[in-house]
């Protein structure tokens, strides 16, 4: 996303707190910006959709020793911006100017170890760490949301936010995500096909659970495409479902262990993956191997939909330009 003084509005890097948490975090939390100004945003604590002061802990905690960022913005369903996360979740862009030594998988780590979830009011941390290099040029609808709609919670003192002047592209978006869905749709579902026939047909499990392992990493990398307007630089499902599990609740029941019924069929797609190509040795029982079919379907489904409107919200958007 361009960041520059021909196209982004001026604003200040202050802080600015809702006033009843003001007398709470005066002393602690000197630059974090709880309510971003020039939006029209809630200004009592009472009022927003998160809670203020687990917010600026959540900041403090990435500030504090592990990551040097020149903002960090809160965006998404809890600022009232378009939806991001399916439940509610903290959808967090963090702007960093050099490469840090923790990525986003160590930070929700991080955070995990100083906020437990049993102690969060909200359970859900999706962080977003890019270089501002990579912001400033590029225009997409994901950095776009996030710098229009965002709450400022964060901003270094040398460093001054501004938001966009004015809207990107929303056909050329819609026109570019539009294609990758189209081609990793195509992919994924016709990997599917052959996965049923290989399984009913010639009774070939192996083959049967490599195509549905593959086709679930299809799925995901439109699904990443289509949300963030660039492509997913690891094709790891385990990663890929950890990354954008709280885009829907429905991929989340899909997949996600309840700790009654044991839920594994993330992290075996993965051996499936690593181990059908090389390894003879592999086996699957076909019962296993037609669970895993039939949760990668449902999850396909769940993907395309949810992609499906994604794209719908890029072509309203452009009619309207």
């Amino acid at each position: 996303m361009e960041m520059n003084r021909n196209i982004m509005q001026e604003q200040s890097a202050q802080t600015i707190l809702p006033t009843s948490v003001q007398s709470e975090n005066a002393s602690s939390e000197s630059q974090i910006a709880l309510v971003g100004p020039e939006l029209n945003k809630p200004t009592d604590a009472a009022e927003l959709q998160y809670d203020s002061i687990e917010a600026a802990r959540i900041v403090r905690h990435l500030t504090d020793g592990y990551f040097e960022p020149e903002y960090i913005l809160l965006f998404g369903k809890l600022v009232g911006g378009t939806p991001h996360s399916d439940p509610a979740a903290y959808d967090l862009l963090v702007v960093v100017r050099n490469t840090p030594k923790y990525d986003w998988l160590q930070a929700k780590r991080i955070l995990r170890y100083k906020m437990p979830y049993r102690h969060r009011k909200i359970t859900y941390i999706n962080l977003y760490i890019l270089p501002l290099n990579y912001v400033e040029s590029h225009r997409t609808p994901f950095l776009y949301f996030a710098h229009a709609e965002g709450m400022l919670l964060y901003c270094s003192d040398h460093y001054s936010f501004r938001r966009p002047k004015r809207p990107i592209d929303f056909a050329r978006a819609y026109a570019d995500a539009k294609f990758h869905y189209d081609t990793f749709r195509t992919l994924g579902n016709d990997l599917l096909e052959q996965a049923q026939d290989a399984f009913t047909e010639g009774h070939n499990v192996r083959l049967a659970a490599q195509f549905t392992a593959q086709a679930a990493v299809y799925f995901y990398h439109m699904l990443y495409y289509v949300y963030h307007g660039m492509p997913f630089d690891l094709h790891d499902p385990v990663v890929m479902h950890d990354r954008m599990r709280t885009l829907s609740t429905k991929l989340m029941l899909v997949f996600d262990d309840n700790h009654i019924e044991n839920i594994f069929t993330i992290p075996r797609l993965k051996e499936v993956l690593m181990k059908t190509t090389y390894q003879a040795e592999f086996y699957m029982a076909s019962q296993e191997a037609e669970l895993h079919m039939e949760r990668v379907q449902r999850a396909a489904e769940i993907i395309e939909n949810c992609a499906g409107m994604r794209l719908e919200l890029y072509k309203e958007l452009s009619e309207k330009q």
